[in-house]
């Protein structure tokens, strides 16, 4: 399992939830997630579906606000 950095932006509509932002390689992308899938700066993801040089398509816990399950990230992005 790995990890993709991240930080709270606020804390979400129901007391179990935070928002969180994540860097892309296309700007920054916020989701809501548990609070138990939020610890250390990061969340947890499923390994890459896909890389290409140093980016690689991952598959986030939760929907972005744009609609995106999947996003492109840098390599330093994940943990």
């Amino acid at each position: 399992m790995m990890r993709i950095k991240a930080q709270k932006v606020r804390d979400g509509l129901h007391p179990s939830e935070v928002v969180v932002s994540v860097a892309t390689v296309d700007g920054v992308e916020k989701l809501v997630v548990h609070n138990g899938a939020f610890n250390n700066d990061s969340l947890d993801i499923g390994y890459p579906i896909e890389d290409a040089g140093d980016k690689y398509l991952v598959e986030l816990p939760h929907e972005t606000e744009s609609g995106s399950w999947r996003v492109w990230v840098p390599q330093h992005e994940l943990r």
